[in-house]
């Protein structure tokens, strides 16, 4: 089977790409033009993220803010209002405003007529688009610009330029010791009540959105067991307040390339305090909420919780001014003093992404009348799983707690040796490419090529998305996976053309 464009992953990165394509009008520039999309999921177009499942996974951001096309902002709530016959009789007590946290689960029904829509498009444009419903478990580099993607059931298919739009990926399950009472993912949490016994104890491994997802989706579905969750940071999703969107003008690409030679932490902090009296001057109030930092580790959950819904009440510019960094954190990240980089993925980070990724107040309320009730914990520490005489511990703090099952809800690991993906393992192996120093695929900051074993960029398989989040810092935001795929989406056009007109040179 042969085809142009093969698309590894169904999801927000491939809708966004292939929208991107259509609006460069390849068709007319090259002699054809075949997409193939590969997705091993029940669903297509949800994605790892908005797979159908508890309408108590809520997304952490308005609807009224959301979209995966670029050029159509609040999209998600303009399908809302357009559609609620396909939406309400699945979510009959929701009311939609654009402020509304929407469960994830209908953000997903919107992905799944977004990616119809975009293949109907591309077909009217005379694009052949193919859906393959299986895993690619290998990318063969056979030439310069023949890629052989085989996949699980054994199908190879022959491309020009391969895309690797995979998403969030699940943790191994070889991680010691092997048993059935662990589960590697929590998703989908619909069916942890299948997996886990009602009055069973439940250490949940993580204290990011997955954890929170888990834990109300079990007491929620019934359970009534104890529940732990581990942090081995300590730290824990602050909660968003009420303020609207704002529009960094220091804390930007443009403005640092421009005043910034050098970049490290303190130049930071100055365009950060100067974001800040700019964005007291527009607002009307004239209080501001100092960022919180240095974030110290959680002791305390209940405390540090009650303190958050009493601070998410009100405009929390310190939120809007980081959430606008989104625009262009790559490239600020690119700007960093190297030294600056590994202390901050090394002190930093887990700190910096409880700030960054934030819980809507509903679930923040949730999860403190749990911790109230007594049926959940908060652990700060590094934790290991094991068996003991056949039981299964939690080792934490110096004491082991024997536990019913294990939840793993890390999200994405950043090492590849812990990803559960056949396909990652055969790309380093064969060495098309190398892991980032700070985790995941590396891959070139402009052309999102990946880097070969000889140091090389691969000039016909680029990647975007999760897999990129050593090289890009952030990635997992729905903004920038958008804004990513639309930058591959003119890396793979350049490549394609260049090629196309070798050919024709060569024929002449």
């Amino acid at each position: 089977m042969n085809t142009n464009i093969v698309i590894v992953g169904g999801g927000a990165s491939c809708i966004s790409f292939i929208d991107a394509l259509l609006k460069k009008n390849l068709q007319e520039k090259l002699n054809e033009l075949s997409l193939t999309v590969l997705e091993k999921s029940k669903e297509i177009g949800p994605g790892n993220a908005y797979f159908s499942d508890l309408k108590s996974n809520l997304l952490n951001t308005k609807a009224g803010y959301i979209t995966v096309f670029k050029d159509h902002p609040g999209d998600f709530y303009h399908w809302l209002e357009c559609n609620e016959y396909k939406w309400k009789s699945d979510f009959p007590e929701l009311e939609i405003t654009r402020d509304t946290y929407a469960p994830r689960a209908l953000f997903g029904m919107y992905m799944k007529d977004a990616f119809s829509a975009i293949c109907t498009e591309a077909r009217r444009s005379g694009i052949q688009v193919k859906v393959i419903r299986d895993e690619a478990v290998k990318v063969e580099q056979i030439k310069k610009d023949q890629i052989n993607v085989v996949t699980q059931n054994g199908t190879v298919i022959v491309a020009e330029k391969v895309v690797l739009a995979c998403g969030t990926q699940q943790q191994s399950a070889v991680l010691p010791p092997y048993s059935h009472d662990i589960i590697h993912s929590p998703y989908p949490t619909r069916e942890l009540k299948q997996k886990v016994l009602a009055e069973e104890s439940v250490a949940i491994i993580g204290a990011r959105l997955s954890a929170i997802d888990a834990t109300i989706g079990l007491i929620e579905g019934g359970h009534t067991g104890p529940i732990t969750i581990y942090s081995r940071s300590g730290y824990f999703p602050f909660v968003r307040g009420i303020q609207g969107r704002y529009k960094n003008a220091y804390l930007t690409p443009d403005y640092i390339a421009e005043h910034c030679p050098a970049l490290d932490f303190y130049k930071l902090g100055d365009l950060y305090q100067q974001e800040r009296e700019r964005y007291r001057a527009q607002s009307e109030s004239s209080y501001f909420e100092e960022l919180p930092l240095p974030n110290q580790p959680i002791r305390d959950l209940e405390a540090f919780l009650e303190k958050e819904l009493a601070m998410a009440k009100q405009d929390r510019g310190w939120q809007a001014i980081l959430y606008d960094t989104n625009s262009g954190i790559d490239q600020i990240w690119d700007r960093l003093r190297a030294d600056d980089q590994e202390r901050f993925m090394k002190e930093f980070f887990s700190s910096a992404m409880s700030l960054r990724v934030s819980i809507p107040a509903e679930n923040a309320e949730k999860i403190l009348g749990y911790l109230r009730s007594g049926q959940l914990k908060f652990v700060a520490g590094a934790s290991s799983v094991k068996v003991e005489d056949g039981q299964l511990m939690v080792q934490c703090n110096d004491s082991s707690t024997p536990t019913g099952k294990v939840i793993y809800a890390t999200g994405s690991p950043k090492s590849l040796s812990q990803i559960d993906s056949p396909l990652v393992r055969n790309l380093i192996e064969s060495g098309t490419s190398v892991e980032n120093k700070f985790g995941g695929l590396d891959v070139c900051k402009h052309d999102y090529g990946l880097f070969c074993k000889d140091g090389q960029m691969n000039t016909s398989i680029f990647a975007i998305g999760e897999l990129t989040s050593g090289r890009f810092l952030f990635t997992s935001a729905l903004d920038i996976i958008v804004r990513h795929a639309h930058a591959c989406a003119d890396s793979v056009e350049k490549f394609m053309i260049e090629h196309d007109y070798s050919l024709s040179l060569a024929k002449s």
